[in-house]
């Protein structure tokens, strides 16, 4: 049993995968329906190690002409009102029902998944830190 091995740390055993009820949380990746709170059967702490996965494209800064993503956006308005709207209307009520973490997916651009919030190269922020933070303070 890992948890032996050393006791302080985590252990998410699927990292949103089939729960099969091992691991200290129960860890989910929600992209493609609305997210709604519902606490562990098990008692365990609940995170969204994953959400979100919005695309958008920064031409001459990505590293093929392939495109991923579970939503995309032409524009990097149209992109910052897509978090905004997400962390509103699903991150924010979760936390206040009992969510203990949400990761957004993903930092940067990484080969055909332009779902990061930097480009492939990170020379292109696609939403400035001053946005980020007003998006994401609605969660406090």
């Amino acid at each position: 049993h890992v948890h032996k091995l050393d006791p302080t740390r985590v252990i998410d055993h699927a990292s949103g995968w089939h729960d099969q009820g091992a691991g200290l949380v129960r860890s989910l990746h929600v992209y493609f329906k609305k997210y709604s709170y519902r606490p562990d059967d098990m008692g365990r702490a609940v995170l969204l190690s994953e959400f979100g996965g919005f695309s958008h494209r920064v031409k001459g800064h990505s590293r093929s002409e392939h495109t991923f993503g579970y939503k995309v956006f032409d524009m990097p308005e149209e992109l910052a009102l897509a978090l905004k709207a997400l962390y509103r209307d699903e991150i924010a009520p979760a936390k206040k029902r009992g969510l203990s973490a949400a990761v957004y997916t993903q930092l940067s651009d990484v080969e055909d998944e332009l779902n990061g919030l930097l480009t492939y190269d990170r020379q292109v922020v696609k939403i400035h830190t001053e946005k980020m933070k007003e998006i994401t303070d609605v969660v406090k």
